[in-house]
């Protein structure tokens, strides 16, 4: 992220973070922001990486989050591709030790 931020205030309705968990305001943001930052990473406006900083979580903590959200992980031909080749190379360059 830039280091650049607007600040935003906005009123949600209260069912939307208290069904039947106790939550406190600071727990309320962390929701909220992985909310949001669960919704950008969905239309591919912010990677993996960043969408956890957006969240204030670890890529895995965040991944967590998605896959209790349902929301699936960008992950295309090309990466799928890209990761199979360094596979690939390191399994030659095992072979070859």
């Amino acid at each position: 992220m830039s280091g650049e931020t607007i600040k935003i205030e906005f009123e949600l309705p209260q069912e939307l973070f208290f069904n039947s968990r106790n939550f406190t305001q600071t727990l309320i943001k962390a929701e909220a922001l992985k909310r949001i930052a669960a919704t950008f990473y969905a239309d591919g406006s912010l990677s993996l990486g960043k969408a956890s900083q957006l969240a204030n979580a670890s890529k895995q903590d965040f991944l967590d989050f998605l896959a209790s959200h349902n929301i699936p992980i960008n992950y295309d031909v090309q990466e799928l591709e890209k990761d199979l080749s360094t596979i690939k190379e390191f399994i030659e360059h095992e072979n070859s030790l």
